[in-house]
């Protein structure tokens, strides 16, 4: 009987060695869990969680992140050993097999969680039946896999990969779904009442059997305070913890920023940590609902927020009218932000910046507004007008047709579809030829995603980053234009549009932006490019099917929704410091070129050091002896006519304060020393300077107040005109020996 028994066991023995050493284990493939994607902000917060490829809510997450307690609970309540044991509890796994035997039936498993681990990662994915020999063969793999893997990981696993009813997996999941909170917030009771689930997941749920789960939950608490897990007053307290009521639904925010995110990441991915800021998308989403209301039911609005400084984009809405109730359409769904669109005018600012950095160009030289040979047609403003001889300040600030296509040709198709293209504006494709000059009026196609990535490479003075959308991505940057360039469009695209009395004040006198406008042809789609050197904002409005509608134009339908978006998300910006190689020289006030004797006129403008050319002003020569103006091709005599006559018409720009030659006294204990000034018979904006340096601007009709310390000062103002005008004055404080001749309150 003896050596019956011993050849029994040593049969037994053998079978055991070769099954232990046949059977491999991959720790990669134990490690690997097919879960949820799960999208995080740029703060770590889930705002967006999709199924599983099994169909399942599962959001793996580390076991520092599933708090205090879960863990805790888990291990005293399904593995009181674990610690102790290399994957097989044989003290259990006796009481176990003395239970079954003398009972005649299954009635009590030995499990271990490294054996759980196995189970659900192996066993479960190859579909194999629960018989005596998957156990055995789970047994040895969670012995092998307990010499590859530390405690800490398996226990992760497990929590990670439990049950907790329905297509809930994992403590995460189910914290979120349970309780609205995470597993690291979740207290003694729920995480006695998570715990309890694991022996019966269906059987113990809260939300179809609460009268079972109660009482599951309570053995739990019991056990761990006989454990001297949870003290007496910490027991009774989670006895006295309700149960969860209803089911929390998972975040599904920003849909289409995760879209973007899958997209531009086709490769499996469960977890995203994105470059979206949650308050920012409150943000735009809110104001973009808000101006809904504004257009028809078939219209919708796209807009994204990208940080200059890092080139993330914080903020996207691909569809206003996406899951929004109030105004569901059939293509509510659609990512217009995606969608190739003509930008109609928006892109003129990149020919303009090319003719600069060239040196060619600056705000004061004169353009022809006028009738010229366009593919057959004659490019014509959107107020069908032509105005003659304009600035190319003027020109940009008023989006005109004409002298943007004269810009190009001088500064090069090719050269500015370079730009253009290396700025992110991916969709244009075909060769300059092809786009002619309708390259910068509409003739193409962008995205908003495009624009902002181009836009937001001017608002952070020319210099070129790719839009970051994960916020560990490595990120690049490459010079393209120069800040003087670009500081110069900010210059002259400043938006001094209606802002309330209100908004003035809470926003400051100092907070500026700039904008760009366009609006394609037959009214199909409109835009508005605006930023400040925190935020670029690009908004597009329009029919995702194409369809126009008179309100598309992009001065009333885009502008008013980017401003009020920046006034929100940025409220505090400064203002850019002017670049070091920009510089105000004297140019003839016709020619924006530096003047000769023969100008009758000049001004201050902006222009670069060592680029911009210094060719002097050809327009005013003798001929005859007669001093005459010889205009260059482009203006035919008409227009020239008209101009010259509502020029004579208009009033002369005058600093009416401060008054020119006075003197100044400052209070003693007034820091800011604000000097009142106004100018009268301006055209357009006022912009403001000191001793040459450029302070700020002001509408024509209102007082502009500015720091001004002591000392004597030059103080110039210029229209939108181009018109300039100076005085000098003297400001003192009292104290000081030097006594002033005049006193002026």
């Amino acid at each position: 009987m003896k050596k019956k028994f011993c050849f029994i066991a040593g049969v037994v023995l053998s079978a055991i060695l070769i099954l232990f050493s046949s059977i491999e284990i991959n720790p990669e493939r134990v490690k690997t869990i097919f879960g949820s994607t799960a999208f995080y902000d740029a703060n770590g917060k889930l705002f967006h969680v999709r199924l599983s490829p099994a169909s399942e809510w599962q959001i793996p997450i580390k076991l520092e992140e599933m708090g205090q307690w879960l863990p805790l609970v888990a291990v005293n309540a399904e593995d009181g050993r674990f610690y102790n044991h290399f994957g097989i509890d044989f003290i259990a796994l006796a009481r176990a097999a003395w239970k079954d035997l003398t009972r005649g039936r299954i009635v009590s498993g030995a499990s271990t969680i490294t054996s759980q681990v196995i189970r659900m990662s192996i066993s479960e994915r190859e579909g194999r039946k629960r018989t005596p020999l998957t156990k055995i063969r789970e047994f040895i793999m969670a012995v092998k896999i307990e010499f590859q893997m530390t405690k800490a990981e398996l226990l992760e696993l497990y929590l990670n990969l439990a049950p907790f009813g329905g297509n809930i997996r994992g403590v995460q999941a189910a914290s979120l779904i349970y309780f609205g909170k995470s597993a690291s917030q979740i207290s003694r009771g729920e995480a006695c009442l998570l715990i309890g689930m694991l022996k019966g997941p269906t059987l113990y749920r809260p939300d179809t059997r609460p009268s079972a789960a109660r009482q599951r939950r309570d053995e739990i608490i019991k056990l761990m305070e006989r454990k001297k897990v949870f003290s007496h007053d910490e027991a009774r307290r989670a006895y006295l913890e309700e149960l969860p009521r209803k089911k929390f639904e998972l975040p599904s925010r920003a849909y289409h920023y995760a879209e973007l995110i899958l997209n531009q990441n086709p490769g499996h991915s469960q977890k995203f940590l994105t470059s979206l800021n949650l308050e920012a998308q409150t943000k735009l989403e809110g104001i973009l609902r808000q101006s809904l209301n504004d257009f028809p039911r078939d219209i919708t609005l796209a807009a994204g927020i990208v940080d200059n400084k890092t080139a993330d984009l914080v903020a996207w809405v691909g569809n206003a009218r996406f899951n929004y109730h109030k105004s569901l359409t059939a293509s509510s769904w659609v990512d217009c932000g995606r969608s190739p669109r003509s930008p109609g005018s928006t892109l003129k600012p990149f020919a303009y910046i090319c003719a600069i950095d060239n040196g060619d160009l600056t705000p004061s030289t004169l353009l022809a507004d006028t009738s010229m040979a366009f593919s057959g047609r004659a490019p014509r403003n959107f107020d069908l007008q032509y105005r003659g001889a304009v600035s190319a300040r003027v020109a940009l600030s008023e989006s005109l047709n004409a002298p943007a296509v004269r810009v190009l040709r001088a500064a090069g198709q090719d050269k500015i579809l370079t730009l253009m293209r290396q700025a992110g504006l991916k969709h244009l494709t075909q060769s300059a030829n092809y786009y002619g000059d309708s390259l910068i009026l509409g003739g193409c196609d962008v995205t908003v995603i495009e624009e902002l990535e181009a836009f937001a490479t001017i608002a952070s003075l020319g210099v070129h980053r790719p839009l970051r959308f994960l916020k560990d991505a490595t990120q690049t940057s490459e010079r393209l234009a120069s800040p003087e360039a670009c500081w110069l469009i900010g210059d002259i695209l400043r938006y001094n549009g209606e802002l309330s009395l209100f908004a003035r004040g809470t926003l400051g006198h100092q907070w500026r932006v700039s904008l760009k406008t366009g609006t394609s042809y037959g009214l199909r789609d409109a835009w508005a490019s605006a930023w400040t050197p925190d935020y670029t904002v690009v908004v597009w409005a329009g029919n995702p099917d194409g369809t126009s509608w008179n309100g598309l134009v992009g001065a009333r339908a885009g502008a008013p929704v980017a401003v009020k978006i920046l006034r929100v998300i940025s409220p505090r910006s400064t203002w850019y410091d002017k670049p070091e190689n920009l510089i105000l020289r004297k140019v003839c006030t016709l020619s924006g070129k530096p003047p000769t004797a023969l100008c009758p006129s000049t001004k201050f403008e902006w222009a670069i050091d060592g680029v911009t050319k210094t060719f002097p002003c050809d327009m005013h020569t003798i001929k005859s002896g007669q001093a005459v103006v010889n205009l260059p091709s482009g203006f035919n005599e008409k227009i020239r006519r008209e101009n010259l006559m509502i020029k004579r018409a208009r009033p002369d720009l005058a600093i009416a304060s401060p008054i020119s030659g006075a003197s100044y006294f400052a209070a003693p204990f007034d820091n800011e020393r604000k000097i009142p000034m106004k100018a009268e018979g301006a055209i357009g904006s006022v912009f403001w300077y000191l001793d040459g340096e450029y302070i700020g601007t002001s509408l024509s009709d209102k007082t502009f107040f500015h720091n001004v310390p002591d000392g004597e000062h030059i103080i110039s103002a210029a229209d939108n005109d181009g018109r300039t005008t100076s005085v000098n004055i003297k400001v003192f404080t009292p104290g000081r020996r030097e006594a002033p001749e005049l006193l002026l309150k």
